[in-house]
């Protein structure tokens, strides 16, 4: 399938209303909701893998999901968690013939047409604020399970081949999500880095080392610089990965923006020492004069293209000769130059024509769990579902 296509069938689904359910009740209230909203007949999918298929596509997703849990079956946590992320932009309704009780802290609707309707044109989940002592909530919600990963995958321009995923922490605390941009400059503020680091290489190890021999995609973590310094950093990630499989090959590490390098000489030897241990390490978020300039002669297996950046690329002229002298930098050394923010065919044009090697985005792919990554593995390489 051809990225113009596929785009416009992603397009397509944007007004889309799935419906996942086999009583008849459900299936006609949701069919009269659709039209109370001035939507197009809602599609009726027969089963929960098929949903988590057009969940998983490319582009932004169906605009709403009206499901019984009990059609969902076994994919009934996989559709929650796949909805759940702050990227979704799928709203969910959930209803049954037998309302009352809570689905993944969800109310059910019963099944009424105008009250669907009406919880349609509310859905959205907004992200939460951060608690009073945020800290505090973050510690806690670093020991009880609610730090939950997400999965962005990235493929290779040329031939459309998915090479690998970007691990993405999200924070899930029980009253809402709160938003990465929020508590992940608190984990570093706090103290709190390397305890989400750790969870996070740990759960990506666990999640991707099953997932190898069938989609062959490695993953990449992120790390601030502090925590890439460190002297025992390839310790810990070998006990991270210990016991699930994934070797040190097979996990990046992408050196974020937040902090400014003030002795390269610590950090070329950091970088020298994750690549012996059989790391890669990338460096993350490049913009137009961000002063990083000076970076680029380290031994980076790669670096990526920030977002702001990539969507200036076809209105601006200085932004595109700074990519083309990027990527001839990174030809010379061997390194591969990744465009994050791919969010329609002509930015895929574009980075493409510019010889950039690999892309990430929406048009690609959202952050999933790792349990949908098959979904959209089957339906990027066979051209998404129909």
């Amino acid at each position: 399938m051809e990225i113009s296509s596929g785009l416009m069938q992603a397009t397509a689904y944007r007004d889309k209303i799935l419906v996942l359910a086999h009583d008849p009740a459900i299936i006609a209230a949701a069919q009269d909701a659709a039209h109370r909203v001035r939507r197009a007949p809602a599609l009726v999918i027969g089963s929960g893998p098929e949903v988590l298929a057009h969940l998983a596509a490319p582009g932004d997703g169906p605009g709403h999901l009206v499901c019984d849990p009990a059609a969902a079956g076994n994919s009934w946590p996989h559709l929650l968690a796949t909805l759940s992320d702050p990227s979704a932009r799928t709203g969910l309704v959930i209803v049954s013939a037998s309302p009352g009780r809570s689905h993944g802290g969800r109310p059910t609707l019963p099944v009424d047409s105008g009250r669907m309707a009406a919880a349609m044109l509310k859905a959205g989940q907004q992200p939460g604020r951060l608690p009073r002592d945020a800290a505090a909530a973050l510690r806690a919600g670093l020991s009880n399970g609610e730090i939950v990963v997400r999965y962005q995958p990235v493929v290779r321009l040329q031939d459309r081949r998915p090479v690998m995923v970007e691990a993405l922490a999200r924070w899930h605390r029980p009253e809402a999500p709160i938003s990465p941009a929020a508590f992940v400059p608190l984990a570093e503020s706090a103290g709190l880095s390397r305890a989400l680091s750790v969870i996070v290489a740990s759960r990506a190890a666990a999640d991707l080392a099953p997932l190898w021999q069938r989609l062959r995609l490695g993953v990449s973590v992120n790390l601030p610089l502090a925590l890439l310094q460190e002297p025992d950093l390839p310790l810990w990630l070998a006990r991270a990965r210990r016991g699930t499989g994934l070797r040190a090959e097979q996990m990046a590490l992408e050196l974020t923006e937040t902090t400014s390098v003030q002795d390269i000489s610590a950090l070329r030897r950091a970088v020298l020492r994750l690549r012996e241990a059989g790391h890669r390490v990338l460096l993350d978020d490049l913009v137009l004069h961000d002063g990083r300039d000076r970076l680029l002669g380290l031994p980076f297996a790669g670096f990526k293209l920030d977002r702001s950046m990539v969507e200036a690329l076809p209105a601006q002229g200085q932004v595109r000769r700074e990519v083309r002298r990027l990527v001839r930098h990174a030809e010379k050394r061997g390194q591969t130059v990744i465009a994050e923010g791919v969010s329609d065919a002509r930015l895929w044009s574009t980075v493409r024509a510019l010889g950039v090697h690999a892309a990430q985005g929406f048009l690609v792919g959202r952050p999933l769990p790792a349990a949908a990554l098959p979904a959209w593995w089957a339906g990027w390489r066979g051209g998404g579902p129909g």
